[in-house]
C-alpha cells in the first residue's frame, strides 16, 4: 500500500498524518511537509503514524531530522504511534527520544499540558 500524507493546519497545532508504507519512494513528499512545518513553525506538531504499516530507515531518518530541527527551533513534537512504529522505535532505541500518544486528541492534550499550546 502506498503512503498517503496529509497535513491539517489547525489553529492550536498542526497534525501531519501518514498512512500506509513510508519508504524511500515517499520520502520526498514527507520532506516537503517537514519543510513546510519548519518554514511556518507552528507551536506544536503531531505526527500521526497510527495508520503506518511500514516505516523504513529513510522515513525514520526524516523523522529524526524533523525532531532535531523543529525542537531546536522551539517547536514541540508528539508522535501518535501504533504497534509497528513502537517496535521500530524500541529496536532502534529511539523510544525515549519522542513524546508519544495513543491518538491525536491525547497528543494535543500532551502539547497543551506541556505548555506548547495556549
Amino acid at each position: 500500500m502506498a503512503a498517503t500524507i496529509t497535513i491539517d493546519e489547525r489553529p492550536d497545532a498542526w497534525v501531519l498524518a501518514i498512512a500506509g508504507e513510508l519508504d524511500y519512494s515517499k520520502c520526498s513528499a514527507f520532506r516537503q511537509h517537514i519543510d513546510h512545518i519548519l518554514t511556518k513553525m507552528p507551536a506544536g506538531c503531531v505526527v500521526d503514524f497510527s495508520d503506518i504499516e511500514y516505516l523504513d530507515s529513510s522515513g525514520l531518518g526524516l523523522l529524526l531530522s524533523l525532531a532535531r530541527e523543529y525542537g531546536g527551533a522551539g517547536g514541540r513534537l508528539v508522535l501518535v504511534t501504533n504497534e509497528t512504529v513502537d517496535g521500530i522505535l524500541e529496536i532502534t532505541r529511539l523510544d525515549g527520544l519522542f513524546a508519544t500518544a495513543e491518538d491525536v486528541p491525547a497528543a494535543l492534550l500532551h502539547l497543551k499540558l506541556t505548555g506548547a499550546l495556549n
